[in-house]
């Protein structure tokens, strides 16, 4: 036996292994995004890709692929396209979060972690002296990772608030506040606001399902269920006139200038929360470029201010969702 053992060939380690290049595998994911639908229904493909599609419109085309798993290969040709789609971001698929992520050389697309995605995220209730970009590295770190400041200082009435854009784990739940010591005698809490917020839980904070389908509740007993979270953490849609009157002014009394109007108009891409903006009955779906719409037959419903719900095709005889304690 040990003779037969020692007489035996391993050919195919002796063999000599095909050559290929290592920048034609690169190539093949060069302008590629890897993309996952953030939920447990079901998420059907053609559909999907022809909508994204025409939703996207790049200019290079686009090629699809099914990656199973609810995990999508879109192939651009042109870097051009590719940056237009993750600048962009978060885009959404009948409510549903889809989280995007750039094939990097080397990788695996059906290997690669899809957790994080990026928001622009308000920071309210802030006195005037913090709103600086000291306070938005430390909000952005808070949050999860900082990627971008905006300069620009707009209003809700008489308050100021500050906007960072952040990449976001949605294996986390949202955070609601801050608490913020200033000194030894002051305490201010500063309350987040998601622009572009899509289907979240009320009890766990989550994205991607709604109280409905929360783990926890099948832990704890209905009467003990706390809403820790609520609708107050989506953003308030408002407008601004494009016409300058001629009786504004700056606060040292100075006219006002074109300059602040084209800050605000470059700012415009806070003023709409998500398609959610509550008029008549329904949720307005138009007023957001990133949400695709919902196949025939499907509605996005509200009943009343105290509850909201997004009314799928697997839960068309759910119940609407109460709001928990306001933050």
């Amino acid at each position: 036996m040990e003779e037969e053992l020692a007489n035996l060939r391993l050919l195919d380690k002796e063999e000599e292994a095909f050559q290929e290049e290592a920048a034609v595998v690169d190539q093949s994911y060069q302008f590629c995004l890897v993309g996952r639908c953030l939920t447990d229904s079901v998420v059907h493909f053609s559909y999907l890709r022809n909508t994204v599609a025409d939703l996207w419109h790049p200019v290079g085309g686009i090629c699809i692929s099914d990656l199973g798993e609810k995990r999508y290969l879109f192939q651009f040709f042109h870097d051009v396209d590719v940056q237009k789609v993750l600048s962009s971001t978060p885009w959404f698929f009948n409510n549903h979060l889809i989280i995007l992520q750039k094939v990097q050389r080397g990788e695996d697309p059906s290997a690669i972690l899809l957790n994080f995605t990026e928001f622009w995220v308000q920071i309210h209730d802030l006195p005037s002296g913090l709103i600086t970009k000291t306070m938005a590295m430390q909000f952005g770190e808070f949050l999860g990772k900082l990627l971008e400041y905006d300069t620009f200082i707009p209003t809700l009435g008489l308050k100021k608030f500050m906007r960072i854009r952040v990449r976001l784990d949605i294996s986390n739940p949202l955070k609601r506040t801050k608490r913020i010591q200033i000194g030894k005698a002051t305490t201010v809490y500063a309350r987040f606001q998601y622009e572009n917020l899509s289907l979240f839980c009320f009890i766990c904070g989550k994205l991607g399902h709604d109280e409905s389908y929360c783990p926890f509740c099948l832990r704890i007993e209905p009467s003990k269920i706390i809403f820790g979270w609520d609708i107050s953490l989506h953003t308030v849609a408002r407008r601004h006139n494009a016409v300058v009157s001629r009786w504004l002014r700056e606060a040292d009394g100075s006219q006002w200038s074109n300059g602040n109007m084209e800050s605000i108009n470059q700012s415009s891409n806070w003023e709409n929360d998500s398609g959610r903006n509550l008029k008549g009955d329904s949720w307005k779906q138009s007023s957001n470029p990133n949400l695709i719409p919902l196949k025939s037959g499907q509605q996005i419903l509200t009943k009343g201010p105290d509850s909201w719900r997004n009314l799928g095709s697997g839960d068309l005889n759910g119940s609407g969702s109460k709001n928990g304690p306001r933050i």
